[in-house]
């Protein structure tokens, strides 16, 4: 835990208020949890990285929309299936087993 941890009740309403060292302090602890999510479920590399970018981006162009609360992971993991979703629905399964499994 870094020694900038916030409670993410408080670290939320900072951002919206526009407090730009908020949005540091998410950054930094948050990023690395997005990007793992978005390697694990994206084959390429680079269109993970650019999944991530935006998705940090967006927090902070949309940090006050309504869905943008604590906690803060599931906040994330929402948006990064919701941001993964083109990409995932550009494979095209070949077989008759991943037709079956990959929906």
């Amino acid at each position: 835990m870094s020694a900038y941890t916030l409670p993410e009740e408080i670290l939320v309403s900072r951002m919206k208020a526009g407090e730009t060292q908020a949005y540091k302090v998410f950054f930094w602890e948050y990023c690395e949890f997005v990007n793992t999510l978005t390697h694990t479920l994206l084959p390429k590399g680079e269109d993970a990285q650019t999944v991530t970018y935006a998705i940090m981006g967006e927090v902070w162009t949309r940090r006050n929309r309504s869905e943008f609360k604590a906690p803060l992971r599931s906040f994330l993991y929402r948006e990064v299936y919701r941001k993964c979703q083109p990409f995932l629905e550009q494979k095209k399964p070949r077989s008759l087993v991943d037709r079956l499994f990959w929906r």
